[in-house]
């Protein structure tokens, strides 16, 4: 597993690296001072980033926030020194995917990262679901209004309207969707004018 620990504080990096590089297992690279959390994520890929590990503030998670909509979203956890709630809501808001409090012991620290990857992918997995949901269902009111203006202007029931729409997909080699949309982009022009 590939670690990527980001965190300001040197001595605090430092000494997790050192209990993390204790497992063979795992490979840690620390994040250097001058390199930002998007650049070091994009030159190392890891498995999982450590972010801010004593106490997170505001600028870590604007890290975390510009992380998640770079376009190279990877699972973030983060160590914090004590619990505090409102910051765990803030933290999970950022994209974080896995809040501990420092105190875990050491031993404890792989299991805690291989469940926050394995959080994050299953996030992942229910968003995408949820994105093709979505998908699914501007599609059928894509080709509902399309129906519905093509019913208006043809004078026709709605099954002789989907037939027009899926004969000319078919014809087409076209999505029914794409057809649809093409309708209406002529169509609500007609209107309009």
């Amino acid at each position: 597993m590939k670690i990527l620990l980001a965190d300001e504080n040197s001595q605090r990096a430092g000494a997790l690296s050192e209990i993390l590089k204790a497992d063979s297992s795992l490979e840690v690279i620390r994040l250097e001072g001058y390199e930002s959390l998007i650049s070091a994520v994009k030159a190392h890929v890891p498995d999982i980033v450590l972010v801010d590990i004593c106490r997170a503030d505001r600028d870590g998670l604007d890290s975390v926030r510009a992380l998640s909509s770079s376009g190279l979203e990877r699972p973030v956890a983060l160590f914090v020194d004590e619990d505090d709630e409102a910051l765990m809501e803030d933290a999970f808001a950022a994209g974080v995917c896995s809040y501990n409090v420092m105190d875990t012991p050491p031993r404890d620290v792989k299991p805690l990262l291989r469940s926050a990857i394995a959080l994050y992918r299953r996030f992942q997995e229910t968003a995408a679901e949820l994105k093709a949901a979505r998908q699914v269902l501007s599609d059928r009111e894509t080709v509902d209004t399309a129906k519905k203006i093509f019913m208006r202007n043809e004078r026709c029931s709605e099954a002789e309207a989907y037939r027009w729409f899926r004969r000319r997909a078919m014809q087409q080699a076209r999505k029914l969707v794409d057809v649809a949309t093409d309708y209406l982009r002529v169509h609500t022009k007609d209107d309009a004018s």
